[in-house]
């Protein structure tokens, strides 16, 4: 049996019992390159899901009139593929846009296996990390304008190898 590799995701301020925990596994999807749209569905991807039918209809009818009915099927083919090799990282990429930070990876000959390697070594979920909400331009501008005001009240002051201005 192979050894697989999943990216452990957790939300920040979830139960303790594991409940935010997401494992993502690495390498082709082969759900995904079989069942595309049904599989984008199921994982709730929607965004992923408009895209890749606006990009369907698109590639599909481009190809019809470009190249014909074989080409067409070949795009459609290639796409699939596409959306195999890429279905974990668009996995992550929604993870991270619900909040979700990475915490680590696990690895298994399946995903129980790669959930209790991980749980037997996790100890605590991530805590949330405070941060300053931005601050407004204008004190900026204000701090800057009082700077240059001390730099020309004490424009006789000289930085360098020179003690004084001009020589």
């Amino acid at each position: 049996m192979s050894m697989r590799i999943y990216t452990v995701h957790e939300l920040p301020g979830a139960p303790l019992d594991g409940t935010g925990i997401v494992l993502v596994k690495e390498g082709f999807s082969f759900p995904a390159f079989l069942f595309s749209w049904i599989w984008l569905l199921w994982h709730r991807l929607w965004i992923a899901f408009a895209l890749w039918i606006a990009l369907i209809i698109v590639v599909s009818a481009i190809a019809q009139n470009l190249i014909g009915a074989e080409g067409a099927a070949i795009c459609s083919l290639a796409l699939q593929f596409l959306l195999g090799f890429e279905a974990g990282d668009i996995r992550r990429w929604t993870l991270e846009r619900n909040g979700y930070r990475m915490a680590g990876l696990a690895g298994g000959g399946n995903l129980e296996e790669a959930e209790r390697a991980f749980f037997a070594k996790w100890d605590r979920p991530l805590k949330l990390e405070p941060t300053e909400p931005p601050k407004p331009i204008w004190p900026r501008r204000a701090a800057q304008a009082s700077d240059s005001a001390k730099r020309d009240a004490n424009a006789d002051e000289v930085l360098g190898l020179f003690p004084k201005a001009g020589g």
